[in-house]
């Protein structure tokens, strides 16, 4: 009689689990780290992920876990806006969420701690793939995401799809295009000659700012500016503002701020990454005119100075000045809430049919 009733109990859970998925009431969560106020486009990424998720009529939230169940988590509100703040968040570490069959939660490469600990979850499990040094540095020796039960990853580009399927073969993958806010564009006011800065790396912003006014004392009165911590909209009306954007972010997975300052009409001086960016190279696969590249840091101040004599004298080259309408329709939001959409319903799908199938055998 006791195995009868732990049957029929069994049943009935998995009858409501699949209830659930049909009137999307199940949860789909996404594992997310706290840069601490410090904006991030990885990071960017994966809250956009979950808030077009959320857009579409599911029960989204965020996870995160602090090594304290006291430490305090910043959040993105004061760089990437309410709207994404305001998506719930609960602590793993507080034990504050309920996770069930029904569930979809999608966990970054960076966290093959966290794909560990929740192996034994019942829920559906998915990874989110965007930086391959993130992936390579985790990951334990002799292990890999199937040793997890990771069989479905999201990636964001068709690069780092080839990069999964390689050394992965049996993860199932998803590409979904990130999209660039429309708010980065140009305005109809005139720029002003200010060098803009983009850099997670403050010794970098130091190297170029120093020696560029040693070496060329004449150019003091050229104002540089450090667009490290400013929230999203306050960066965009800078880069709309500044004639030119130095970018300098040599192990970007995507080199989001470098688009972002593209579709600005900024004039960019580009610091060549140690990944290539596929949205860079010309069907040659040469570096696009669209930037100046450099390799050495020590090298750019002689490119400031030159850039900054043809911005005064109007010789600055057409393919630079052009830029904004050449990167004004990459990477569309129209095209990634397509992707989502057939990406997320696919996965909740297949999660439905195996449970159902489960259902029909428990039930035979």
């Amino acid at each position: 009689m006791e195995e009868k009733d732990k049957k029929q109990r069994a049943i009935e859970r998995l009858s409501e689990e699949i209830k659930k998925i049909s009137e999307k009431k199940n949860n789909i969560y996404f594992f997310v780290y706290d840069t601490k106020g410090n904006p991030n486009g990885g990071l960017e990424y994966i809250y956009k992920l979950a808030k077009i998720t959320g857009d579409i009529g599911y029960k989204t939230a965020m996870l995160y876990q602090t090594a304290d169940k006291e430490d305090e988590f910043v959040g993105v509100g004061e760089w990437l806006g309410e709207e994404y703040a305001s998506i719930p968040h609960y602590n793993i570490a507080k034990e504050e969420v309920d996770i069930t069959p029904s569930d979809v939660v999608f966990i970054p490469e960076l966290f093959t701690n966290v794909m560990n600990q929740t192996k034994k979850l019942p829920c559906k499990r998915v990874a989110i793939f965007q930086n391959y040094d993130y992936l390579t540095e985790q990951m334990p020796f002799a292990a890999q995401w199937g040793d997890f039960g990771i069989m479905e990853a999201i990636t964001n580009t068709k690069e780092n799809e080839e990069i999964l399927n390689d050394i992965f073969p049996y993860v199932k993958t998803h590409v979904v295009d990130p999209y660039i806010d429309p708010m980065f564009g140009t305005s109809s006011g005139p720029k002003k000659l200010v060098v803009n800065i983009v850099s997670e790396d403050p010794s970098k912003v130091n190297k170029i700012i120093k020696p560029f006014y040693w070496k060329f004392p004449l150019f003091r009165w050229v104002s540089f500016r450090d667009l490290r911590g400013f929230p999203k909209e306050n960066f965009a009306e800078l880069l709309r503002d500044g004639a030119i954007t130095i970018w300098a972010d040599d192990n970007t997975s995507f080199g989001y701020s470098l688009i972002e300052a593209l579709k600005s009409g900024s004039i960019v001086i580009a610091k060549v990454p140690d990944t290539k960016l596929p949205w860079t190279l010309n069907e040659n696969g040469e570096y696009t005119d669209s930037c100046i590249w450099f390799y050495n840091i020590n090298k750019v101040h002689e490119i400031i100075a030159n850039v900054v004599r043809a911005w005064m004298t109007d010789r600055v080259p057409e393919a630079l000045l052009n830029t904004a309408d050449e990167y004004k329709g990459l990477y569309p939001k129209e095209n990634t809430i397509t992707q989502v959409t057939e990406c997320v319903n696919g996965i909740v799908e297949r999660r439905q049919k195996e449970m159902q199938e489960l259902y029909n055998n428990v039930t035979k």
